[in-house]
């Protein structure tokens, strides 16, 4: 039986590769690193940086990782020299405080300042026994008090006892009156509600009162506007007969003008007449002239009677016509006051109450 030969394998140097090295022959120092071209020394040492948690470095850390540490270095050992110079100062303060503690003098004085508190204290523990002593005779006091208020409580409640007892009766008393000023106030009530019915009555009574007084009011309202009317009527009557009498008297004065017309014609006519008779003086000279003027005084006087005829005419017929439209205004305005006067009467008057 062989005994197998134990051979040993190299893992890569890689942190976190477990590959073997790579066997490849060559010269110098024997790989260290896998096949893995990414697993190199460089590779490996930011690695383990990475893993110990340094991972605030920058680019020259990676590019010059031995001139960065040796700036680190640098700048630890500058800061440990000062600490080492803080803590020679404070080694210097630590044996002054160790020499005070070893100081009978300072413990005396420490002594002292105890046995001066705990003095206070007594003090104070003494006056809180005098005051809580004081407290306990108030107590005391206040204790007999509130007996003598107990039995002067108890004298009031029996004379609080008296006095619920009377009032139990007053209370008695006050329910029969309470039942009587029901029973009144029951019949109050029914005498108001008689009261109210009245009322009502009274009320429906006054609401036909003031219709019938509404109507009547309307009534004469109406007669009244009635009369207006007609009073408007007659004076418009009245107007039209005192321009018919206007008319008239223009008429009357037409008349009187024609009348002097008509003598004026007269007066022509006579001096036509003298004129011809002057005229008729030289009949036998102008011949002629004298049967022309004998025509034209002939025209003349035709024409002035025909002209006196027609203006008579036309005075009888406006004379006429004017007399007739006299006649019926005063008629209309007899008959609009007859009518007002009827309308008056008729007009029933409010009642008074």
């Amino acid at each position: 039986m062989s005994i197998p030969e134990i051979t040993d394998v190299r893992t890569c140097g890689f942190p976190g590769c477990e590959e073997p090295v790579d066997a490849t022959a060559g010269v110098g120092r024997p790989a260290g690193y896998c096949a893995n071209p990414a697993h190199n020394r460089a590779a490996a040492w930011r690695a383990r940086r990475a893993e110990s948690g340094r991972v605030e470095r920058t680019v020259e850390d990676d590019k010059l990782p031995v001139d960065a540490a040796r700036q680190r270095a640098s700048v630890l050992r500058s800061q440990v020299a000062g600490m080492v110079e803080h803590l020679q100062q404070q080694l210097v303060v630590l044996v002054d405080e160790l020499r005070t503690v070893a100081d009978p003098d300072a413990a005396e004085a420490q002594i002292e300042a105890i046995t001066s508190d705990a003095a206070e204290q007594v003090a104070t523990a003494a006056a809180r026994a005098n005051r809580a002593e004081t407290a306990t005779r108030k107590a005391e006091a206040e204790r007999a008090e509130a007996d003598a208020a107990a039995e002067e409580s108890a004298a009031l409640v029996d004379e609080l006892r008296t006095t619920l007892a009377a009032l139990e009766q007053r209370a008695a008393t006050l329910e029969g009156d309470l039942v009587t000023a029901g029973e009144d106030n029951a019949r109050a009530t029914a005498e108001i509600t008689a009261l109210t019915d009245q009322v009502a009555a009274l009320s429906i009574e006054n609401a036909a009162t003031n219709a019938q007084l509404t109507e009547t009011r309307e009534l004469v309202t109406a007669a009244t506007t009635a009369k207006d009317e007609a009073l408007a009527a007659a004076r418009e009557a009245v107007a039209q007969a005192a321009a018919a009498s206007s008319r008239l008297e223009r008429a009357e004065t037409d008349a009187a003008s024609t009348r002097d017309l008509l003598d004026q014609a007269r007066t022509e006519r006579e001096s036509a007449r003298a004129e011809a008779l002057v005229l008729t003086g030289r009949l036998a000279t102008v011949s002629s002239e004298r049967d022309s003027a004998t025509a034209e005084a002939g025209r003349e006087r035709s024409y002035a009677e025909q002209r006196v005829t027609d203006v008579r005419a036309a005075l009888e017929q406006q004379l006429t016509q004017l007399r007739s439209d006299l006649d019926q205004a005063r008629t209309s305005e007899r008959e609009q006051r007859t009518r007002a006067d009827r309308a008056e009467a008729q007009a029933p008057r409010p009642t008074q109450k």
